[in-house]
């Protein structure tokens, strides 16, 4: 039993893992949307289908006069009971002028009824067509954006990706500056940040300034006189961009440290001058 439920958390680890690999972190995505979404979907829905249905039935009941008229052409009276001659013809006619070939019920309602109600019957297809199905495809929009946003298992996905991309890009730099390809940089590869200009474009596409290299040398170098690519890497994702509130907070730190032992410094140097003199 006890090997039967390693078993199972052993399976439940590689599921999660599954789940959140690269290969299906779109379906992912996807998936975390839809269920986000369903409350909009339904609202949607709702207000869609209250708006066609009263349009359906006034379509409806408009066309009944003239389907009734026996005096009315057969042909036209039978393509517009197709359309309008009853309220579940006439509201699948309202989806159909959404979202399929709108044209041809609105010209059959035009022939038979007239070109008022034709060009009102368009005049509702513009206006629904792309203000109320525009709306509610921003909704989707924002809706999905928020997900993706706010959601903690794409977050980490995101900045993983971001880190191996930005990981990527710095070996790329550090194999470029390597000209002996020894696996170090020396001081005269290093300088090369500062004198060559395309690497100096490299670098501020990178997000970092390649002045703040030139002290990063003396700081990553242990020594030897040459840096490693795992040095570089570090030292050049702490220089990314503009000093961090860790940064500061670790340099207020430091002052204040400094600033202490320099007053202790100070007393001591006072209390042993003031001994002495005595």
């Amino acid at each position: 039993t006890i090997f039967r439920l390693v078993r199972v958390a052993r399976l439940v680890r590689a599921l999660r893992f599954l789940r959140l690999s690269r290969v299906l972190a779109s379906l992912n995505i996807l998936m975390k949307c839809i269920r986000a979404s369903m409350n909009i979907l339904f609202w949607s829905l709702s207000v869609l289908v209250v708006v066609q249905s009263i349009i359906a039935m006034v379509a409806s009941q408009l066309a009944q006069d003239y389907i009734t008229d026996l005096s009315n052409p057969e042909s036209q009276r039978r393509q517009l009971y197709v359309y309008y001659g009853t309220f579940t013809r006439s509201f699948i006619t309202m989806f159909e002028i959404h979202m399929a070939n709108w044209a041809t019920p609105c010209r059959v309602f035009l022939e038979a009824m007239g070109e008022f109600w034709g060009n009102l019957l368009i005049l509702y297809r513009c206006v629904m067509g792309f203000s109320l199905m525009s709306v509610i495809g921003a909704v989707f929009v924002q809706q999905t954006m928020s997900v993706v946003q706010d959601d903690n298992d794409i977050m980490i996905l995101k900045k993983q990706k971001e880190a191996a991309s930005y990981t990527s890009k710095l070996n790329a730099m550090f194999k470029a500056l390597d000209t002996n390809g020894d696996g170090e940089l020396c001081r005269t590869e290093f300088e090369a940040l500062t004198t060559d200009p395309e690497l100096k474009v490299w670098m501020s596409a990178l997000d970092i300034d390649p002045g703040d290299l030139e002290g990063l040398f003396h700081l990553l170098d242990t020594g030897d006189g040459s840096v490693s690519m795992e040095e570089f890497l570090l030292g050049a994702s702490r220089v990314r961009g503009a000093a961090k509130s860790i940064d500061m907070a670790h340099l207020l730190s430091a002052v204040g440290r400094l600033d202490k032992r320099v007053v202790e410094l100070q007393s001591n140097v006072v209390d042993y001058f003031a001994s002495h003199a005595c």
